[in-house]
């Protein structure tokens, strides 16, 4: 179990953060009509980007063009919006439960420099597997096995294996 530093509030008890999102989620489904999603923000977000950065590229790129096409832009979106909002607030839970400070997590049989390289490639790899499967955990699970979808209960599942998985093979960078 997790337990808070001096100084921080306690954590949530898990059985009532888990009845919280489901809370929100019927909430958002009731009053949006859709379910919650986060990594078609952070395509929309990239998409953005690289317009920016290479519009030639991207209007190559079919997948990422049509984003670009959508009215408003990638940006002007109700996935992107509720991103905006679930920062906001992490920002300001973490400013009320006293954890913001700089620091990185680490065993203690492992590098400051590795753990920011395996974070970060794990990080894109994750990225990767969202998109290829068509969602992330907040969408393709959550709201998909919400709504008793085969494609979200086999996600869900995958990614409950793949935990336990890599857990057990990246187990040594913790102990």
């Amino acid at each position: 179990m997790i337990h808070a530093a001096k100084n921080e509030s306690p954590y949530m008890n898990p059985y009532l953060g888990g009845i919280g999102i489901g809370v929100i989620l019927f909430s958002v489904f009731f009053l949006a009509g859709k379910g919650l999603g986060a990594s078609g923000a952070l395509t929309r977000l990239f998409t953005y980007a690289m317009d920016k950065v290479a519009p030639e590229y991207l209007n190559g790129i079919d997948y990422l063009a049509k984003y670009m096409h959508s009215d408003g832009g990638p940006l002007y979106h109700w996935l992107f919006f509720m991103f905006i909002g679930i920062v906001i607030g992490a920002f300001l839970a973490g400013i009320r439960g006293n954890r913001m400070k700089p620091e990185i997590l680490k065993g203690p049989n492992t590098t400051t420099q590795r753990r920011i390289i395996t974070a970060f490639t794990g990080g894109l790899l994750v990225a990767l597997g969202a998109r290829l499967a068509g969602g992330c955990t907040s969408g393709l699970a959550l709201t998909g096995a919400s709504i008793l979808g085969v494609a979200g209960w086999v996600f869900f599942l995958s990614v409950f294996a793949a935990g336990l998985i890599t857990a057990f093979v990246v187990r040594k960078e913790w102990l």
